[in-house]
């Protein structure tokens, strides 16, 4: 191989919002450095960039209310306090996510039980019903990778059980359905922009909601335990919002990178989408390899693609002669990754989890007295069927949300050789 398609895939390909980095995030960041005033609620100049962050985002997203925090996983946490999860409730979630969706469950007090997936890789609503006892008290929808599946069914069933259904779109900035946008479908939902994710700041997250009370909630857990009155001191005297803080506040820095960035996500989201879509009507001509499912492409950030095969021994295959055919992974990087590896993203590879070790060290959560009823529970290899044959059959690919026109045409090519190499043409 020549030299210069040698380097093909050497970029940072899954750091999707920071390949966009430009002059208008240096000058935001500046402009908070010049002001003096990196903290969330004053300063020396006090820009007010996080408010106004929450504002511009509450609105993209179609809700009433965000809060701003300092990452994803804080953002979950906060979350589940607001839903008042703890101790004694079963939180459903598919097995398919990333690992602090699960930790964030078990730091609350609460059971993890685990639903099964459809051909979206989301949770899957027959499974869901089936999963569903009196100790539920949420689910969390898990739209990995930008593809959103039966939200709209799960949404339905959680509203008829009276159960709060959690959105985690960590992985999902910028998705949408049928013009619906992911977060808006549950009654609390939250996002990532920590620097995998596809508008990023390093790190960060946020909080949506149209409840006031949720939203409360949120902001009393997030802060110091308490909500503020409307000259912006605490109210210690609420007595429905007397909490535990967490003290996660995202700075004034982190909401003026990601007010730009939020610009740029239409644009960032399309680059993706749209090669990736190139890909899937290259796979799309061949027999034995099937594209994830996606209700709607339009709605699709892009940014991962997902092929199922017949059987294992083909897809260990596929990707070793993705790599032969030309695609070179840059140093340290994963894609295309066999989903086997796919590490903490699959239930039963979290050994905390398998294992119900404890958040402190001292008794797990399953050892509590109020969830007794699940000292039983499992969480090993094959609780999950439909996911388990999935993850056994399918390669990961990454889009970059930045490639050059030689780059787009190398990747190509290695998958119609590969494709003809191993597959039969339709």
């Amino acid at each position: 191989m020549n030299k210069k398609n040698d380097s093909i895939l050497e970029l940072p390909q899954e750091w999707p919002g920071s390949l966009h980095y430009g002059t208008e995030e240096t000058e935001a960041v500046t402009r908070i450095i010049k002001a003096r005033s990196p903290f969330r609620f004053y300063g020396v100049d006090f820009q007010h960039e996080a408010e106004t962050f929450e504002k511009e985002f509450a609105e993209f997203i179609g809700a009433k209310y965000c809060l701003g925090v300092s990452h994803g996983t804080a953002a979950l946490q906060v979350a589940f306090a607001a839903l008042a999860v703890g101790p004694g409730d079963e939180v459903l979630l598919p097995g398919y996510f990333w690992v602090s969706t699960v930790a964030a469950v078990v730091r609350s007090g609460a059971i993890p039980v685990l639903v099964d997936v459809d051909r979206s890789f989301n949770m899957d609503p027959k499974d869901l019903k089936r999963k569903i006892t009196k100790r539920t008290k949420a689910a969390v929808m898990v739209p990995m990778g930008g593809v959103m599946g039966q939200v709209n069914e799960v949404a339905e069933i959680c509203k008829k059980n009276h159960i709060l259904l959690m959105e985690d779109c960590a992985q999902s900035s910028g998705a949408s359905q049928f013009g619906k946008k992911a977060g808006s479908f549950g009654d609390i939902a939250i996002f990532s922009f920590q620097i995998n994710k596809n508008i990023t700041a390093g790190e960060g997250g946020a909080i949506v909601t149209n409840s006031e009370e949720l939203y409360k909630r949120a902001f009393a857990v997030h802060d110091l335990g308490y909500i503020k009155d409307k000259e912006g001191n605490l109210d210690t005297g609420s007595k429905n919002y007397q909490f535990w803080g967490i003290g996660c506040r995202m700075n004034e820095i982190t909401a003026a990178i990601m007010r730009v960035q939020l610009k740029k996500i239409g644009l960032i989201t399309s680059s993706m989408r749209d090669f990736k879509y190139q890909l899937v009507d290259i796979i799309s001509g061949f027999k034995g390899i099937s594209p994830r499912y996606v209700a709607d492409p339009s709605g699709d950030t892009g940014g991962f693609l997902k092929m199922t095969f017949d059987n294992k021994e083909t897809s260990l295959k596929f990707r070793e002669g993705l790599i032969k055919n030309g695609i070179k992974v840059r140093p340290g990087g994963y894609y295309p990754i066999h989903m086997t590896e796919w590490g903490l993203h699959i239930y039963y590879h979290i050994p905390s989890l398998v294992g119900k070790k404890s958040y402190c060290g001292h008794h797990s959560v399953w050892e509590l007295s109020e969830n007794s009823f699940a000292r039983d529970y499992k969480y090993d290899k094959g609780l999950l069927p439909v996911l388990d044959s999935f993850v056994e059959r399918t390669v990961l690919f990454c889009i970059a949300s930045k490639l050059a026109g030689e780059h787009k045409d190398l990747i190509k090519t290695a998958f119609l050789k590969t494709c003809r190499q191993l597959l039969k043409e339709n």
